[in-house]
């Protein structure tokens, strides 16, 4: 059936309209009456739509979640510092000597995801002259590194360092053995890193400073240091 809504409107001292359905008579046939609804003026069935406060508030909801959305899938730096660099193996006399370095680098991920670690390569130099690098890939045979969401998680890599005669190795000897001092060494850290599909880069130097004070001079003029927990002990000096 098709029903229709009829109201007269009168306001005091304006214009009237004539009800269209009994024509002004204040009465309707029974035929009339099958097809129309009376309804009062104060039913709440007549109150406007709220469709525009509903597409408001769905809107700003929207608004919202995509706004959060960005704020934390929003790719921000992962970086690698150099904090803590120590000399954990030493042999050392003035035509030639070996050093093993261990260094702690901090990696902060400023993320709200986890991110891996792909690659590092550490390059140390000695007055100016590359003197030892670490490179690690991790692939097939190594887990990648998860760096947690915004935290710091230090990573522990070793990096060799041989010198002779002509690279520094009787400087080393002065500083570590005559005066037990300490070696300033230029930290290069390159590192690769990966989130989702991205992949990125992040390089970074500064200046470390190794400390001598652990070394052992023998009779023979030769240092010695082993804090590897290996017990390797050179010929020369285990005598």
């Amino acid at each position: 059936k098709q029903w229709y809504q009829r109201r007269v409107a009168i306001t005091a001292g304006g214009p009237t309209e004539r009800c269209r359905t009994c024509k002004g008579t204040g009465k309707i046939t029974r035929k009339d009456k099958e097809g129309i609804a009376v309804i009062s003026y104060g039913d709440e069935r007549l109150a406007p739509s709220r469709t525009a406060i509903y597409i408001i508030i769905a809107v700003i909801l929207f608004l919202a979640l995509t706004g959060t959305l960005v704020v934390l899938f929003y790719p921000r730096t992962v970086s690698a510092t150099s904090t803590n660099l120590k000399i954990i193996y030493a042999d050392i006399d003035k035509n030639s000597t070996k050093l093993i370095l261990q260094d702690t680098v901090n990696v902060k991920n400023s993320n709200y995801f986890v991110a891996y670690l792909d690659g590092i390569d550490i390059t140390v130099q000695y007055q100016q002259r590359e003197v030892g690098k670490n490179s690690t890939e991790y692939g097939v045979n190594l887990t990648h590194p998860s760096i947690s969401s915004r935290k710091v998680s230090p990573l522990n890599y070793s990096i060799t360092l041989e010198f002779n005669k002509e690279t520094g190795s009787d400087d080393i000897w002065t500083y570590c053995c005559l005066i037990k001092y300490s070696l300033g060494f230029q930290v290069q850290v390159n590192t690769r890193f990966s989130y989702f599909s991205n992949k990125f880069e992040f390089s970074d130097s500064m200046y470390q400073i190794a400390n001598c004070n652990e070394m052992i001079k023998h009779s023979d003029n030769t240092c010695h240091l082993d804090l590897t927990g290996t017990k390797e002990v050179p010929e020369e000096v285990a005598g």
